[in-house]
């Protein structure tokens, strides 16, 4: 976290922490209305629901918050309960690692 210049104060964390999730419950409303709007019943449709560019870039954008959600509460658990300072290390890059991987397999699955 000390990479990301947000490990020293807390009231950052809690800001980023809070705005993520507003954004992540906005994201999500907006997919369930759009399912209610147009059911998804075949992998056609699921195609071309995530078809419009800008649905790609929006998801794009979640995508990435939700990753530096799961950093920061990575961070967070990994403070409060993980002891040792190298399994510390360890537990918040294997945090790191699955966020990266995620907004790969995100980038790999809506945009290629």
């Amino acid at each position: 976290m000390a990479v990301m210049n947000i490990a020293r104060s807390g009231t950052k964390q809690w800001v980023l922490q809070r705005i993520s999730n507003t954004v992540i419950v906005a994201y999500s409303l907006l997919v369930v209305t759009l399912l209610f709007l147009e059911p998804v019943t075949n992998h056609q449709a699921l195609a071309s629901f995530f078809s419009p560019i800008w649905f790609k870039v929006l998801t794009s954008i979640s995508v990435c918050i939700f990753t530096l959600n799961g950093v920061i509460a990575g961070w967070q658990i990994a403070g409060d309960y993980v002891k040792g300072d190298a399994i510390n290390k360890a537990f918040n890059f294997l945090c790191i690692l699955l966020s990266l991987s995620m907004i790969v397999a995100m980038v790999k699955l809506i945009w290629l």
